[in-house]
């Protein structure tokens, strides 16, 4: 299933997961949660699973800019988010799957996890939960938490004073 921006209509009602560790929050996170609610369709649920911060420093060897729950604040707070949750501390996803029971799960254009182990954990559970690959899409200004770092620690070094 596509997007309703490539032509498809997204259908009415549906629990939709997205996921993602949120840290600095950017166009590129608001233009995937957008996608992810429209899927969601009208009277549709998007439920948002915010990594925890174990979970950002084992993958990016550091730890998130802000903490775990304020993420998941930030993340609730914005307009088209109905719910948001703190992720697991395990590396199995279909636990969380499991819980949420969503009828979609959305993930971004450069999102990666073991599709084929939520795949079968479908066909064992009785879920009929669809996965759907969301495009990317065009968002101006600063759409990446790595490029957003660096280009503050660019900006002070070049034009901050010590004090």
């Amino acid at each position: 299933m596509k997007t309703k921006a490539s032509g498809v209509i997204p259908m009415k009602g549906k629990r939709v997961l997205a996921a993602g560790k949120f840290d600095i929050l950017h166009l590129g996170h608001i233009s995937y949660l957008e996608q992810a609610k429209e899927l969601a369709g009208e009277n549709g649920e998007l439920v948002v699973v915010v990594a925890l911060d174990k979970s950002v420093f084992k993958e990016r060897g550091a730890p998130p800019v802000f903490p775990q729950e304020q993420r998941r604040k930030i993340v609730e707070s914005l307009k088209f988010v109905d719910r948001a949750v703190m992720g697991l501390d395990t590396d199995d996803h279909t636990t969380i799957v499991s819980e949420i029971k969503p009828d979609i799960i959305a993930l971004g254009y450069d999102q990666y996890t073991d599709i084929s182990a939520l795949e079968a954990h479908f066909v064992n559970t009785g879920l009929k939960t669809k996965i759907v690959r969301l495009e990317k899409r065009t968002a101006d200004g600063l759409c990446s938490s790595t490029l957003i770092r660096e280009r503050i620690i660019n900006y002070y070094r070049e034009n901050g004073t010590p004090r």
